[in-house]
C-alpha cells in the first residue's frame, strides 16, 4: 500500500512533537487526522500541509468528545491505519506544594486521554484484521526523578497498558508500540528545575519516531543513546545506589 492510502490519527498534534509529527508525515504523503484542545494551531497546521488533511479537534479527557472526533474521520476515510497517542502533560509538583489535584490532571490527560482513545480505535483495527498504535511515553515512567511525582507514574502506567495492548492485540494484525522520548525541547518542557541531558528539539524526536515505526521494535528509546540507556539501567541498579546517582546528575 502507497503512503498516499495510508491514514495517521495523532493525539497532542497543536504543538512539540505532535505538530513535527504532522510536517513529518505529510512529507511522506500520508492523510493526516489530527486533534488537540486547540482549533485555532491545528488549523494554522493544516494550512501548511493542506485541507485535504482533517482537523477533528477534542480534548481528550472527554469521552463525548474523542468519540466525536474520531468518527468525523473515521465515516470519511473507512479506515485508520496508525494511531500515534501523544497528548498530554507534564506540570512540576514539589512535597512544598503537594496538591492531588495535580496528579489527578496528569492521570486523566496521560493515562485516560490515551484509554478514550484507545475505545474507539482498538474496535476498528480489529474489525480491519490490521493496524498500529503508538503510544508515547517517557523514561520517567521507569524511575522516580525530581519534581515528576504526578507526571512518572502516567507514563509506567501507559507502558503496562502498552504491554497488556501488545499480547491481545496481536492476533489481530494489530502491532503495538511504546516510544520513550527523552529530553525534548517543547512547550511542556521543564527548563530550570535541573539539568536536561542531551535535550533534542521536538523535529528530530519526530524524525526518529516516525523512522523507527517499521522496526519490530516494541520499546523505542527516543534518541537511542548512552543516556537514555543510563535511565534505563537504573531500574536494576541496587536502590540506595540509584538514588545517589538521580541526585547527583539532577543537582539535588
Amino acid at each position: 500500500m502507497d503512503n498516499k492510502s495510508k491514514l495517521v490519527w495523532i493525539t497532542g498534534a497543536s504543538s512539540g512533537i505532535g505538530q513535527e509529527l504532522c510536517y513529518k508525515f505529510s512529507n511522506n504523503n500520508w492523510k493526516i487526522a489530527f486533534t488537540a484542545r486547540r482549533k485555532d494551531r491545528l488549523l494554522e497546521i493544516q494550512n501548511l500541509i493542506g485541507k485535504d488533511n482533517f482537523v477533528v479537534p477534542a480534548n481528550v479527557i472527554n469521552k463525548r468528545e474523542v468519540k466525536t472526533a474520531f468518527n468525523d474521520f473515521y465515516k470519511i476515510s473507512k479506515r485508520i491505519d496508525l494511531a500515534i497517542l501523544n497528548a498530554g502533560i507534564y506540570r512540576s509538583v514539589s512535597c512544598e506544594d503537594f496538591k492531588s489535584d495535580d496528579f489527578k490532571d496528569h492521570m486523566d490527560i496521560n493515562y485516560m486521554g490515551v484509554v478514550n482513545s484507545l475505545e474507539q480505535i482498538i474496535p476498528k483495527m480489529k474489525s480491519q484484521n490490521y493496524g498500529h498504535i503508538a503510544i508515547i511515553t517517557s523514561p520517567t515512567g521507569w524511575r522516580g526523578l525530581p519534581r515528576a511525582a504526578a507526571y512518572g507514574p502516567t507514563k509506567s502506567a501507559l507502558k503496562n497498558l502498552a504491554q497488556t495492548l501488545r499480547i491481545e492485540l496481536e492476533p489481530y494484525g494489530i502491532k503495538v508500540q511504546l516510544f520513550c522520548p527523552a529530553f525534548v525541547k517543547t512547550e511542556s518542557t521543564p527548563e530550570g528545575e535541573h539539568s536536561l541531558p542531551g535535550i533534542i528539539t521536538a523535529k528530530k524526536a519526530a524524525d526518529l519516531i516516525y523512522n523507527s515505526l517499521k522496526s519490530n521494535s516494541f520499546e523505542v528509546f527516543i534518541p537511542n543513546n548512552f543516556l537514555i540507556w543510563t535511565l534505563y539501567l537504573l531500574k536494576f541498579l541496587p536502590e540506595n545506589f540509584a538514588h545517589r546517582l538521580v541526585k547527583w546528575k539532577t543537582g539535588y
